[in-house]
């Protein structure tokens, strides 16, 4: 009797591990396809060798099927590969908060019109989500976050709202579900000012946001890292245009 349970429970695991490795050889060949899709523009395939989509959206866990919260997705780099990647059972919302809105309102229309029927278009007057509560699988925020710090005509108060946006993505988010950051690193200990002016934030303080907004961080990568990069400098200057030293943070609802 004990050599039979010993012996299932040896099946059961070997099982698993089959299942967990074709699941993961599934889901990345769907993420190349995703970036290697036909529709997606050859201006933004360019982009790819610095941003890095395929390493960036395996280390998230996003599979086909998923729906997905796009932060202040601006002009759409990644909703789009999103759109693809998840698939017409899945669902991707192309979200921009007021600042980001009033950049792309007037182009982004573009994008999507006609096309990538799954992404549906968010552009509140904050920069919270009103999502019913669990029914997000996973949110990234791609070179965003520095932006609640963002003075700009169309937000009254900047940071105002970083307490209850990321409240809502919380609430939006499934028990289990992740959010990815990713940002230019700034200063340690940059105040709100500094942000505004050079479009960077500390690492530390989104993971001591994020962690008081109630999210756990499970993971860290180096991905996108460049050490010749500086963390005072502007991240649109022409030779560091697409190469600054991003971090990336991966979060998860408990």
């Amino acid at each position: 009797m004990k050599k039979s349970l010993k012996l299932m429970a040896s099946l059961i695991a070997v099982s698993s591990c089959i299942y967990s490795a074709s699941s993961a050889s599934y889901a990345d060949d769907a993420i190349a396809a995703a970036v290697a899709h036909a529709d997606r523009p050859a201006e933004e395939k360019a982009r790819d060798a610095g941003r890095k989509p395929a390493e960036v959206l395996r280390f998230a866990g996003i599979e086909p099927g998923m729906t997905v919260l796009d932060i202040n997705s601006a002009g759409g780099y990644y909703t789009e590969i999103l759109s693809h990647l998840v698939g017409p059972e899945g669902k991707v919302y192309a979200h921009n908060g007021p600042v980001y809105w009033d950049f792309v309102k007037d182009s982004v229309g573009a994008r999507y019109e006609g096309r990538l029927e799954n992404v549906v278009l968010l552009s509140p007057e904050t920069e919270a989500v009103d999502l019913a509560e669990g029914s997000v699988d996973a949110a990234v925020m791609v070179l965003a976050y520095h932006d609640f710090y963002f003075v700009h005509k169309a937000r009254a108060e900047p940071q105002a709202d970083v307490e209850s946006a990321l409240a809502s993505y919380f609430k939006a988010l499934k028990n289990g579900g992740k959010i990815l950051i990713i940002d230019h690193v700034g200063p340690k200990g940059a105040d709100a000012a500094t942000m505004n002016q050079i479009h960077r934030i500390d690492p530390a303080l989104v993971k001591e946001q994020m962690m008081a907004a109630g999210f756990k961080l499970t993971a860290e990568s180096d991905l996108l890292g460049n050490p010749e990069d500086s963390p005072t400098e502007s991240p649109f200057r022409k030779e560091f245009r697409g190469k600054t030293d991003r971090f990336m943070q991966l979060y998860m609802k408990p």
